[in-house]
């Protein structure tokens, strides 16, 4: 039999396959992920009910998908028609694949009162997360024989990167693992949406592996581009603060710690924006281990991010303090670092200034030092953490479980007006409070000891006198050199 394409065995096959709403084809350049997406949009052209959607941001890059498309939809059946007024794909059945751009972000309502049964975003991390969701409302069926669906692929980077990475579960749940979310139906009741995220590579698409040319070009591309197409990694990003963070190396599944290590807390502080609360241990060659969290903030869905705190108040953090310290079993846990910010007394309706944050946690029984709040000193510390040695060990270890720390770390951003400092207005709360934490228990730098040369010349001199003593008068050299002088 002749087939107009076939998938690789491997994650073009298992994309293909995967049952749930939402598959994520994603990682390198190479793998053949437009291509795969390209041809499932084929797969009910034989329903004449059948409406499928392909997007790309803009149209010069849509056009790439169409010359691939007149390549492959005439093989897939030779009677298939192109409306290029129109961007749709006819085919006899009476089936359409529509093709489309949303260059702006309003361009979204260009698809309103549509009906489709399935969309195939291509390099969705170009997308905003308000265009990505609106399409959602363009996919429903009536055709009990179409199985609605959207498919999507990216490499990592774009306006919508950390949307997607978090959506996915990149870099917290295991790839090719479901995800499920239970959201409203509109009549009081929920329903489960499935998700799930393909890795690949270049070394899945055999058409490609052997192209030494095309692996060389990919090596000459500046690092953080390097990191993302050759390998498909999505921690990395132009402008990325701490370059050197790596789950591998700096996280560590959860363990018990040992009752010998000292143990502290340290606090940035949070109303409407959120809170952080981190527990470390130091054990005894100086390492730090941030082994628990509580990280006070709710999602906001609308904007798909954390930064929105539980305003709770000082008395009601410093209980949960205690509360968590309890539950986690953590033993003596020493007072540590704080935001400086906790000490400024608040003013009053009446003019007057009250008590502190400080104060009024301290009558909890919850006690601060103030904290270090030198912002360039402050990052070297961090770096100096995070680097590793001759061994290939770092200074700091964090927990797996502490899953806000590993969501918003990795995406912290270096000042573009000082690129010694970090971007204020991003998530930085569990950053700030690691700051803290090390400035607390700086790193020393390793001094070699230099011998004293005036001491060892004194020395010299003194085994040379006390030698030719003991020759001129017979005695033995430690007599003669406990008498010389």
């Amino acid at each position: 039999m002749t087939y107009a394409w076939k998938p690789h065995p491997g994650p073009q096959t298992e994309f293909l396959r995967r049952g749930e709403f939402e598959v994520l084809f994603g990682g390198a350049a190479g793998p053949g992920k437009s291509e795969c997406a390209l041809m499932d949009a084929t797969r009910y052209v034989g329903n004449k009910n059948y409406r499928g959607l392909v997007l790309r941001r803009t149209f010069p890059q849509l056009e790439e998908l169409l010359d691939r498309a007149h390549k492959y939809y005439p093989l897939v059946d030779p009677k298939a028609d192109w409306a290029a007024t129109e961007k749709r794909w006819h085919f006899p059945s009476g089936a359409i694949i529509k093709f489309g751009h949303m260059q702006h972000e309003d361009d979204k309502y260009n698809y309103q009162g549509q009906e489709y049964h399935r969309a195939y975003v291509d390099e969705v991390t170009q997308f905003t997360p308000t265009q990505y969701l609106y399409i959602f409302s363009r996919i429903r069926t009536t055709d009990p024989d179409i199985r609605c669906a959207v498919r999507c692929t990216s490499n990592p980077g774009g306006v919508g990167h950390q949307f997607v990475k978090d959506r996915f579960g990149i870099g917290n749940i295991g790839p090719r693992t479901t995800i499920y979310e239970e959201i409203d139906d509109g009549k009081g009741g929920k329903i489960r949406i499935s998700r799930c995220f393909i890795p690949a590579t270049l070394e899945d698409n055999p058409s490609l592996a052997n192209d030494r040319e095309y692996l060389a070009r990919l090596g000459q591309l500046p690092e953080i581009e390097r990191m993302r197409l050759r390998f498909g990694i999505w921690d990395a990003f132009e402008g990325q603060a701490f370059s050197e963070l790596n789950r591998a190396i700096h996280g560590v599944s959860d363990f018990e710690i040992p009752i010998e290590w000292e143990k502290f807390r340290a606090f940035d502080w949070g109303y409407a924006k959120p809170f952080s609360v981190g527990w470390y241990a130091m054990d005894f060659d100086g390492k730090l281990w941030r082994f628990a969290e509580w990280y006070g903030a709710k999602k906001d869905e609308g904007r798909n991010s954390w930064d929105c705190g539980l305003k709770m108040t000082a008395t009601e953090i410093a209980r949960g303090i205690k509360e968590q310290e309890r539950d986690l079993r953590m033993g003596k846990v020493h007072p540590g670092p704080a935001d400086p910010a906790i000490w400024s007394r608040r003013p009053q309706k009446d003019g007057t200034l009250g008590i502190s944050v400080s104060d009024e946690m301290a009558q909890e029984g919850v006690l601060w030092i103030k904290a270090d709040n030198d912002r360039i000193l402050g990052r070297q510390q961090v770096h100096h953490r995070l680097k590793v040695d001759e061994e290939g060990k770092p200074e700091l270890y964090v927990f797996l479980s502490c899953a806000h720390w590993w969501r918003s770390l990795p995406e912290i951003r270096e000042y573009d007006k000082n690129p010694e400092d970090v971007e204020t207005k991003s998530e930085d709360h569990g950053y700030d409070e690691t700051r803290y934490a090390c400035m607390f228990k700086p790193v020393r730098p390793r001094v070699a000891i230099i011998p004293d040369i005036g001491s060892f010349q004194h020395e010299r001199r003194k085994l040379i006198a006390a030698r030719q003593h003991a020759t001129r008068y017979g005695t033995s050299l430690s007599t003669a050199y406990n008498r010389t002088r």
